[in-house]
């Protein structure tokens, strides 16, 4: 994606007489439909994200800045319609900002960007009292690629589950390569780490995995085998890869909401990163091999379980069937945010304990969170777009979804208390004042 490349300094130092109101251009949106808009503006500003790591290191002065290249860039604006029928203009407008698909932005001040998409909250004031004949609209254009997949397959979901499947091979292959057990003492460590390390998985995803009756089972099933197999299984590492693998990935098929999956696999990792095997370097060993055998090998399994749990996240996205596009959304950035996590994580501990990542899981992780993300935006394009209403007068859920949806029905309340995350007293009586989001 290209930013631009600004002009030579002394391009700019007495350059002519044209200044920078000569350079400001007409405002414009084109919709998905081809329908283009002329936009009346204010105050303009642009923002990017820098994306990179930084590291420092004990008694040595500056940091190491990694670059990992940027992020979309956003353009909010505040967008005025003026005149007898601003009123209509602007709620065209504003049905042209909730069409799936990509549009192009004219800016009056940064250009033409080809590929935008109208994303968060859109707002639009009607000033009848003290700004008649004028209609307000804000929103904020987002860039976006151009492919959604770094493939050429036809099925995304198929693309993902062959990444999935590659990781699992691949993570189990390094942990049996990275892992040393040839002695009993490092057998016996490695067994106290995988009991330690099944509490916190347990601890992590047991809520999860309650919900559905028959994830449950086999979550039990992989917990039970892995802990009473575990003397049998030090010795087979490859097989007991696999089988924490099966067992973390387990409640990615549970019917538990999105957020309570990706949660408790963003909890998961977390407890890896800040356990006793995931910060090696909180426990300083001497030049005893067996010290640093036992170092190297709790850190494979922190690795592996917080590798897996990224992509419990991944299946459970992949499972899950979106209602509304903010949910999709925010999954696709969920994701990618755990990913990002794991990897500024996994640099340190690698160093630290002296691991070469070969790097065939990471790879194959990778591609699976970018297929994912691909996958969850344009699943957006084709969701119901997110409204949002300030209630005025205390009132009821079931007044406000005959209100906002004309029905009444168990899924349409569900859908209405988990959008909101309404509470017990909420549910009773929604207090005056109270934002709501629907979907219309």
């Amino acid at each position: 994606m290209d930013i631009g490349v600004p002009p030579a300094v002394t391009d700019l130092i007495g350059g002519g007489s044209e200044s920078w109101k000569d350079r400001l251009r007409e405002g414009a949106y084109t919709s998905p439909s081809k329908t283009r808009f002329r936009i009346e503006y204010e105050d303009l500003a642009r923002t990017v994200t820098r994306r990179g790591t930084a590291y420092e290191f004990p008694g040595v002065n500056d940091a190491y800045v990694q670059q990992k290249g940027f992020g979309a860039r956003l353009y909010p604006m505040r967008c005025h319609f003026s005149g007898p029928n601003c009123d209509r203009i602007a709620d065209a407008f504003l049905l042209a900002l909730l069409e799936p698909g990509v549009g192009k932005l004219e800016h009056p001040r940064y250009g033409t960007i080809p590929r935008v998409v109208p994303f968060g909250e859109i707002a639009q004031r009607d000033d009848l009292k003290t700004a008649a004949n004028q209609s307000i609209i804000d929103v904020t254009f987002w860039t976006t690629l151009v492919e959604l997949y770094p493939s050429e397959q036809t099925s995304p979901k198929n693309e993902i589950e062959a990444a999935l499947g590659d990781f699992d091979v691949e993570a189990a292959q390094a942990f049996a390569d990275g892992t040393d057990l040839t002695t009993l003492a490092a057998q016996a460590s490695l067994k106290g780490t995988i009991r330690s390390t099944l509490r916190e998985i347990r601890g992590a995803l047991e809520d999860v995995s309650g919900s559905v009756a028959s994830v449950r089972r086999e979550f039990d099933d992989n917990f039970r085998l892995i802990n009473e197999g575990i003397d049998v299984l030090v010795g087979q590492p490859l097989l007991l890869a696999q089988q924490m693998i099966n067992l973390i990935r387990a409640p990615a098929r549970a019917i538990a909401g999105i957020r309570s999956r990706l949660e408790g696999y963003a909890n998961l990792a977390q407890r890896m990163f800040g356990s006793k095997a995931g910060r090696p370097q909180d426990f300083p060993v001497g030049a005893a091999s067996s010290a640093i055998t036992r170092r190297r090998n709790d850190a494979a399994v922190a690795d592996l379980v917080a590798m897996a749990a990224v992509t419990g996240s991944v299946a459970s996205s992949l499972e899950n069937a979106f209602l509304t596009k903010p949910d999709a959304i925010t999954a696709a950035d969920e994701v990618v945010a755990q990913f990002d996590d794991l990897v500024d994580w996994r640099d340190g501990v690698n160093e630290e304990v002296g691991t070469v990542d070969t790097g065939e899981s990471y790879q194959a992780l990778q591609q699976a969170v970018a297929l994912t993300a691909g996958f969850l935006v344009e699943v957006s394009f084709r969701l119901i777009p997110e409204r949002a209403l300030v209630i005025d007068q205390p009132t009821t859920i079931i007044n406000l979804a005959a209100r906002l949806y004309g029905r009444l029905d168990d899924e349409t309340l569900d859908l209405l208390i988990n959008s909101n995350r309404l509470t017990g007293s909420e549910i009773l009586e929604l207090p005056r004042g109270r934002k709501i989001l629907y979907y219309p």
